[in-house]
């Protein structure tokens, strides 16, 4: 029960950190971040065998694809979550610890971001097929490092609580 509820608060509640920075990221003229509701057109096209995202769809994006995108998000925030205490032991929950939050949360997140999710979506390789791939990859690693934070203010919440 312990670790679902880790699971659940540090999953659910540093993705939120993630969408409350891309949101205020996005207001300060920033870059406006991930647009989940064409994540859900790309994870809908998977099966059949459209593997890349293209962008060429200029349809509205339907309730089923934003729904499902958002879906996808939040279970990778859990999914991180949950390499927290299967990488670490079951010990992490009770006392974690910054690196491997850092590990998790910035290093593996940027590193999928920018090394599959990214190309998936048609950003290409590290970001070089978007506008400015320093500034991509800028706002990657900063996005990546609110969400790394939470997850450690998080997973310090939930050891406090038990």
């Amino acid at each position: 029960m312990q670790t679902f509820l880790f699971i659940m608060v540090v999953g659910v509640g540093s993705t939120l950190a993630l969408d409350l920075w891309g949101l205020i990221a996005r207001k300060m003229g920033w870059l406006p971040g991930a647009h989940w509701p064409s994540v859900g057109r790309w994870l809908l096209g998977l099966p059949a065998g459209r593997f890349f995202f293209d962008g060429t769809n200029a349809a509205p994006n339907t309730t089923t694809e934003s729904v499902l995108g958002w879906a996808f998000h939040y279970v990778v925030g859990l999914a991180y979550a949950a390499m927290l205490p299967l990488f670490w032991g079951a010990d992490f929950i009770r006392d974690p610890g910054l690196g491997p939050c850092l590990v998790i949360g910035l290093v593996v997140s940027t590193v999928a971001g920018l090394g599959f999710f990214m190309p998936a979506m048609g950003g290409g390789l590290l970001a070089r097929k978007t506008p400015s791939p320093p500034m991509t990859i800028a706002y990657v690693l900063v996005a990546h490092a609110v969400f790394a934070l939470a997850q450690f203010a998080l997973a310090l919440g939930v050891a406090a609580a038990m």
